[in-house]
This record gives C-alpha cells, sequence and structure tokens, in this order.
C-alpha cells in the first residue's frame, strides 16, 4: 500500500513539474486557441458559456501537453510543441481578422467565398480590408512569434515553487468539472467547433462537399424537368440580378441621398412595382444563387442541388435562355452562378478570370452583350439573367467618375472620416447602379417584356459602427435586406393587365427571394411539380405568415426587433 501510495506520490510530483516547466508553452497555446472563442461569447454577453468554455480548451491543451511530455523523448517534445502551435496559429490569425472586420469566428460562409473567389476579387478583398490596422497588428503578432522562438519565452515562463502545486491543482480540478459539463452538454460542439483548428477543418469540410455539389448540378440535364402546365406567352422575361445592394442605402426607399433618380421617377410615375419588405436567404452570393433560381428553401429536407432550377425550367418551357455576366467566368474552384450559365442556351462573360485586366470592369460593359442577345436572338420567347457587380467592393470600382456624386462630408453617420468617405463611395456605386437598370429597363421599352431587379444580398457599409461588407456567419440586417423591383413595359400592361394590378397589389407583403421561382413561373404561366402557389408573392393563395428564418434566426423577432441601429423609413410618396 505504501508502495502504491509511493508510485501516484512520484507520478503527482513528475506532472506538477512538467506542469511547471511547460506553463509558458500552456499558457500561450491556450490562449491562440481560445481567445476568438472567447472573444465572441463574450460579445454576446454569455459570461457563463465563456468560463464553461475556457475551463475545457484548458483542460485539453494541458492534457495534450502533459501526455506528449510524458510520452515522447525530450527533442520530439520540443518538436511537437512547435509544431502544434505553428499549425494552430494559422486559423488564429483567419479569426483575428474576421472578429476585427465581421465579429464571426470561422464558418462555411467564410472558406465557401474563399474557396470560390478568383485573384482578382483577392487582391480587390485585401485593398478593401487589410488596412494600415490589420497590417500593424499582423506585424505585432508575427514579431512576438520572432521574439518567443528566439528568446524561447515561453520556456522562461515558470510559476514559482510555492504557486505551482496550488495552481495545478485548482486548474486541472476546475477544468476538467468544465470538460465534463461541456462534453455532456455539447458533445458535437465539442468534437467539431471548440478550436479554431477544428472550427477551419469543419468549415473546409462542408465547403468541399459544397463544390461536389457544384459539380452535381453541373451534370443534371434539362430533360429532367417536368413541365405540368404552359401557357407561357410573354416574349421577354428579364431577371437583373444585383449584387451586395442594401436597400437602407437607396433613396427610393427613404435614404437621405438623391442616389436613385431613375427609379424615383419610375416609381412616381408607376412605372415599377417597388416591394418594400423582401429579404434574402443568405447573405452570401453562392448561398443565395443555390436557392433563388431552385425549388430549395429554408424548409427544405433535400440539399439544394436535388432541386431542380430556373435555367433548366425555362429551357423545357421553350425560352432562348441567356446569362450575361459582369462577373468572373469561374471562381478557383467552380461557383453556382457558372453552372447557371453553362445551362442557358446562351452565356457571355465581360471577361476571363484569369485575363490580366483593369481592376475596374464597370456594369456598363453588359449592354453591348444584351444589345448583341437582343440582335441576333431570332425566337419569340427570351429569357435572360443580367449579373450585375453592383455594390461589391472595392466600391469606388464600381462607378465611373462621373457618378462621384458623394463624398464623406455628405454621409450622416458617427463613424471616423475613413468610413465616412467608404459609405459615399457605396451610395455612389448604387447611384450608378441606377442608371445601370434603368439602361437595360430602356432596351426593352417598345417590347412585350417585364424586367425583375433582385440583388443576391444586401451589405453592411458601417451601419452599426465598424462592421462593412457582408458574411454568413454573423450578419446584421443590412447584409439582407434588399430591395425588390418589377417593372414592365406598356405593350405587357396592356395584354396582362391581371398580371401587373396582382404585382401592384402584392408589393406590401414580406417575402424571402429564396421563393423567387415560385412567383418568376407563376408571372409566366409555367407549372411544374414543383410550383407551389402559396410561395408566389403575386399569387392570391400566398402565405405571407411564413417565418422568414435566416441562419436559424427568425428574421422578424431576432434581427429585427433585437437589434437598434438606424432605420430609414420607406418614402410612401414613392408608390403609387
Amino acid at each position: 500500500m505504501s508502495e502504491s501510495n509511493s508510485d501516484n506520490k512520484n507520478f503527482l510530483e513528475r506532472m506538477i513539474k512538467c506542469f511547471r516547466e511547460n506553463s509558458g508553452f500552456i499558457m500561450l497555446f491556450f490562449f491562440i486557441n481560445f481567445a476568438t472563442l472567447a472573444w465572441s461569447v463574450i460579445h454576446q454577453r454569455d459570461f457563463i458559456s465563456c468560463i464553461e468554455y475556457g475551463g475545457t480548451v484548458f483542460f485539453f491543451v494541458s492534457l495534450f501537453t502533459l501526455l506528449c511530455a510524458r510520452i515522447l523523448p525530450a527533442r520530439l517534445f520540443e518538436i511537437a510543441k512547435k509544431f502544434a502551435f505553428a499549425v494552430c496559429l494559422i486559423p488564429f490569425s483567419v479569426e483575428i481578422f474576421l472578429m476585427l472586420n465581421y465579429r464571426a469566428l470561422i464558418g462555411p460562409g467564410v472558406v465557401n467565398a474563399t474557396l470560390e473567389t478568383n485573384t482578382k476579387e483577392a487582391v480587390e478583398f485585401l485593398k478593401m480590408y487589410v488596412t494600415f490596422r490589420e497590417v500593424i497588428i499582423l506585424f505585432v503578432i508575427f514579431l512576438g512569434i520572432i521574439i518567443f522562438a528566439k528568446k524561447r519565452v515561453w520556456e522562461r515562463f515558470r510559476f514559482p515553487d510555492k504557486l505551482v502545486r496550488p495552481a495545478f491543482l485548482v486548474a486541472l480540478i476546475a477544468s476538467f468539472l468544465c470538460a465534463i459539463q461541456t462534453i455532456v452538454m455539447l458533445g458535437d460542439f465539442v468534437i467539431e467547433e471548440m478550436l479554431p483548428i477544428q472550427r477551419m477543418t469543419n468549415a473546409t469540410c462542408i465547403a468541399i462537399d459544397n463544390m461536389r455539389a457544384y459539380h452535381r448540378l453541373a451534370n443534371m440535364v434539362s430533360s429532367d424537368v417536368k413541365i405540368t402546365e404552359n401557357n407561357s406567352k410573354i416574349e421577354n422575361i428579364v431577371f437583373i440580378l444585383g449584387e451586395s445592394t442594401n436597400r437602407n442605402h437607396m433613396h427610393l426607399y427613404g435614404y437621405y441621398l438623391d442616389n436613385t433618380p431613375y427609379l424615383d421617377d419610375m416609381a412616381k410615375n408607376g412605372e415599377i412595382a417597388v416591394y418594400r419588405d423582401v429579404i434574402s436567404p443568405h447573405s452570401t452570393t453562392v448561398a443565395v444563387l443555390s436557392e433563388l433560381f431552385t425549388f430549395c428553401n429554408h424548409e427544405s429536407e433535400q440539399p439544394w442541388y436535388e432541386h431542380r432550377n430556373l435555367i433548366d425550367v425555362m429551357n423545357a418551357a421553350g425560352y432562348s435562355t441567356h446569362w450575361l455576366s459582369n462577373q468572373e467566368s469561374s471562381g478557383t474552384w467552380g461557383s453556382v452562378a457558372q453552372v447557371y450559365a453553362n445551362h442557358s442556351k446562351m452565356h457571355e462573360f465581360t471577361r476571363i478570370r484569369d485575363s490580366i485586366e483593369d481592376m475596374g470592369i464597370l456594369d456598363e460593359e453588359l449592354f453591348p452583350l444584351l444589345d448583341e442577345a437582343m440582335k441576333n436572338d431570332d425566337t419569340n420567347r427570351n429569357f435572360y439573367v443580367l449579373h450585375l457587380m453592383g455594390g461589391h467592393g472595392l466600391y469606388y470600382n464600381r462607378y465611373p467618375y462621373i457618378f462621384n456624386k458623394f463624398t464623406g462630408e455628405d454621409i450622416h453617420l458617427n463613424v471616423s472620416e475613413q468610413f465616412r468617405s467608404v459609405v459615399a463611395e457605396y451610395d455612389n456605386a448604387l447611384f450608378y447602379n441606377d442608371y445601370v437598370v434603368k439602361s437595360i429597363i430602356d432596351r426593352f421599352v417598345d417590347k412585350e417584356a417585364i424586367v425583375f431587379y433582385v440583388p443576391d444580398h444586401g451589405e453592411a457599409v458601417y451601419d452599426e459602427g465598424s462592421v462593412s461588407g457582408h458574411i454568413e456567419e454573423n450578419p446584421n440586417r443590412h447584409m439582407i435586406e434588399i430591395p425588390m423591383i418589377i417593372w414592365a413595359s406598356d405593350s405587357f400592361k396592356k395584354k396582362y393587365p391581371d398580371k401587373w394590378e396582382k404585382i401592384m397589389s402584392s408589393v406590401n407583403r414580406p417575402y424571402m427571394t429564396d421563393d423567387m421561382i415560385h412567383t418568376m413561373l407563376d408571372i409566366a404561366d409555367i407549372k411544374t411539380e414543383e410550383y407551389d402557389a402559396k410561395r408566389s408573392i403575386v399569387n392570391d393563395e400566398f402565405d405571407a405568415s411564413r417565418p422568414r428564418i435566416f441562419n436559424h434566426l427568425d428574421y422578424e423577432k431576432e434581427i429585427v426587433r433585437g437589434k437598434t441601429d438606424q432605420v430609414f423609413e420607406l418614402n410612401d410618396s414613392y408608390l403609387p
């Protein structure tokens, strides 16, 4: 019995000694694996969870260190510590960037956006977000790493002898209890999302699954589409797919700067239907396009790529489909937009991804592509999709100098001068976007045509403090509140007065654009097995009580009412 007690005592002493000798590494390794999660949880004012998560991370960090010290030879142990630190430092640095700019951790949305991007967009992104502040922070981080490596600081930091025993025992017991509590209550969270490296790995796996889904959708053929009813006679259906457009920054919706003069005039003259309460289902392009042009929605049990898409439906219904895009012809890993383009009978891009081009290709470059498509197509029914760059950052690359109307002095936000200038650039981009949308509409004035303008998602532009851009993991309402506008030519209104009346009478209904395909097919008089009249905003059977769930949050209850920020009321004088 005494030998057993002696062995236990010796084992405990060895563990305490190991803890003392590696306490510097344990504290530093704990910091890079918990700091961003702590920041996120504290921002949500969940202090109890912060303590529990912190104890859990500390327990596993200490356990990893003590086991490695016990099992590995001294030299391999030092290598293992450095390797583990280097591997975990990468996602930690990424999350520092995300927390500074988006107050979000790594998630599938971030990885998807990274994998789908291309060199040009990456350069623009870096220009927009890697400011002097980020450079300084990265410099300090890497300077600290160099100092720690050269001076071997973590080996010098040790608890005093008289404190090491109580510190070890308290830390061991407390962290063990926290770990047990967290594992029992949140087992999946501990396995998949506790550490930055876990979040990055899990998000990457999901992103890769999405990329495989893109290929699967690309291989689907339009012959799978079953048209149950086709009474469509509309000669031209046009869908203007905007980009990163926040309706709260449009004068048409009550914004204080006059940046939508053309749309304002059309609204006053009753030429357009301006929908007041529309949101996007996601805040990133790929996620939105997965639902905007398919029958997939928030309630769907099947993944989006198993649903039929609008392009194939329009092909099967006898339309000549055109995809005209001012966005890249493909991302590094492909994109949903490219899949839709390839399913269209004709697709053209203003640029090729790997070309060396000017950084600011304007949306007006689409005009000659549209003119050529309209000129050369001899069919009597056409469906056009025009994919704009719209309000995509860098904002000053989205408009020519002649549209440089607003400056930082015009912005009434309590932010720095630099941020106000960025907001002004965004408002100028929407000023130019107003001209682009009007110019596209003008090409169909003398034709039988209906034009839809719907952006993929919104854009936060320092409306709620220091947050700018769009991200899936931690959105605010500005990232999903979008305009939705329908215009019809006079010949369309004369031929389909009932349709136009239903459109105009539906502008006050709440809507989320994951149901957009139902509205499009309803207006076009095309039905499939998946079509649901209750999801068409212009239909008398429309279900306005459907909860609009965004990223597991109820839009009305948790995003709108749960946020306190600047609100702009829609200017009713613009709505007939």
